[in-house]
């Protein structure tokens, strides 16, 4: 006889080595199928959910889909329960046998207990293939206007997949689902504005049908900014924050490329961004949306500009996750507004002294972004800085980096050789070859620097030997122009203090 799930865990737990764990599983895995061929029905919903836990510790357990199916199929709501769980991990919707469970699932949608509909109901949404969405489409239609919001909230999630699978069937629910943004039911609200921009992803035209929802959807968050202490929906002092990020999101969808509709949510959004209380997690998740929102659509210069603002703020957050996303969401509207993210430039430049590496890389992402003529030797110096510290495997990338700024933005010829000569000397080892053969290329066309240049490199390569990019370059300047080694070298007018220092220890 098989041993209860409790009694499996706890052997499984007492097991000192992986052979161990094997032979428990084995064992009882071997008797899961005995029972299974002898079909003793009292223990079959216990070896389901055996098979599950077996299932989560990476064990095969594929010979008990056919007994989730039989469990499914029985009028207890405790088997069905286990069934369904076990329908959702143990099979996929490539798998034929789903094709047979499709009866029971209709069954239990027009069941009278409203717990086994809901089971129903998440089947739909989590396994449905083109052909089960397709036959089941009109019983989940009807839970769509049932009187319980239980069943509603599930009903539209599950059409989400039904959409998925079969889009020809939108057009004929787009009426029902625009009439459950009337709910009062917060969970329907959050299912029914995910459904509706779930179809605005899937096809952009509909897009334009619920554009009309604007002042509908505009109202709804209004009433949450403005609704007093809910204990049913209060996080943190914020009113449902689920339900606002998701509002947020779906005014996003509707304003993008519609003046009209960005138009009438500049107000609303102004007040979403400058009422938020950033205490807490809940309120920064709005604010990250709005912000979202406010770079998406046609807003007004100003609304960006406080968008910006905010995103700067999040950059002297404590918390690494604020600032990680504040730093992507800036790399994504520099193109839109450069000149208000400049204002936030050393807040960014002192990301890459960050003790987390992704929130560096992100800052020099950004950094790299940010450069134009007026401040290119800024921040130079800044990734050059920063190249000194980087780890190995990004020194390429960064050499890469520096290198394009240089040959786009370099005011001058002499600048250009500092800024290549200096670093090869940080990571000759990790640049490109491309890199030291164009600091030869320059060397070679520029007769005045030439003295400069070998003398430079001379003194570098005598100090440190060890970055063959370095090697390269100084080898052949000396071999080409060590003659001007035994004159003095030259004391340059132009100000070269953008390149300074001009060796790895003084960068350090």
């Amino acid at each position: 006889m098989t041993m209860r799930l409790r009694e499996l865990i706890r052997a499984v737990r007492a097991c000192k080595t992986a052979a161990e764990e094997r032979a428990v599983i084995a064992k009882e895995s071997a008797l899961i199928r005995t029972a299974i061929k002898e079909e003793h029905e009292q223990y079959r919903h216990r070896n389901v959910a055996k098979l599950l836990f077996i299932h989560m510790l990476g064990y095969p357990s594929h010979f008990g889909q056919m007994e989730c199916l039989k469990l499914i199929a029985s009028p207890h709501f405790f088997e069905k329960r286990i069934g369904y769980l076990g329908l959702s991990l143990l099979l996929t919707e490539q798998e034929e046998v789903l094709t047979l469970v499709t009866n029971s699932i209709k069954n239990d949608l027009n069941s009278p207990n409203p717990f086994v509909v809901g089971l129903a109901l998440s089947a739909v949404g989590n396994l449905a293939t083109e052909d089960i969405a397709r036959d089941l489409a009109m019983d989940v239609d009807k839970h769509l206007k049932s009187n319980n919001s239980y069943l509603r909230k599930k009903a539209a999630l599950a059409t989400i997949r039904i959409f998925q699978k079969v889009p020809d069937l939108v057009e004929d629910f787009i009426e029902r689902i625009t009439s459950l943004l009337k709910d009062r039911s917060h969970g329907v609200l959050i299912a029914a504005v995910e459904l509706m921009t779930e179809v605005m992803k899937m096809d952009p035209a509909f897009t334009s049908a619920f554009s009309r929802l604007v002042p509908s959807v505009l109202r709804l968050l209004r009433n949450l900014l403005t609704m007093g202490y809910a204990p049913d929906h209060d996080i943190a002092g914020i009113t449902d924050p689920f339900l606002q990020v998701k509002l947020l999101y779906m005014l996003q969808c509707l304003g993008r490329d519609n003046a009209e509709a960005s138009e009438a949510m500049n107000d609303l959004l102004a007040q979403v961004a400058t009422n938020t209380e950033t205490a807490k997690n809940a309120g920064n998740a709005i604010l990250y949306q709005c912000v979202q929102t406010i770079m998406s659509v046609e807003s007004e210069a100003g609304l960006r500009v406080l968008g910006i603002n905010i995103l700067g703020r999040f950059l002297l957050n404590r918390d690494n996750n604020i600032r990680y996303v504040a730093l992507n969401t800036l790399s994504k509207v520099v193109g839109r507004d450069a000149a208000s993210v400049q204002r936030h430039r050393n807040t960014i430049v002192e990301c890459l002294k960050d003790p987390d590496v992704s929130i560096r890389q992100r800052a020099l992402e950004l950094i790299c972004q940010l450069v134009n003529p007026q401040n290119v030797q800024e921040l130079t110096r800044e990734m050059l800085n920063y190249l000194v510290v980087a780890l190995p495997e990004h020194k390429a990338s960064l050499c890469s980096k520096i290198m394009h700024v240089v040959e786009t933005y370099a005011p001058s010829l002499l600048w250009r050789l500092d800024t290549l000569i200096t670093m090869l000397a940080i990571a000759g080892d990790a640049c490109d070859p491309s890199i030291p053969h164009a600091l030869v290329y320059y060397l070679s066309t520029a007769e005045d620097l030439q003295r400069y240049a070998v003398h430079k490199l001379f003194l570098l390569l005598t100090d440190d030997a060890s970055q063959l990019g370095l090697v390269l370059a100084a080898v052949w300047a000396i071999g080409e122009f060590g003659d001007l080694l035994l004159q003095a070298q030259p004391a340059l007018d132009e100000d070269t203090s953008a390149m300074e220092p001009q060796t790895p220890a003084a960068v350090l």
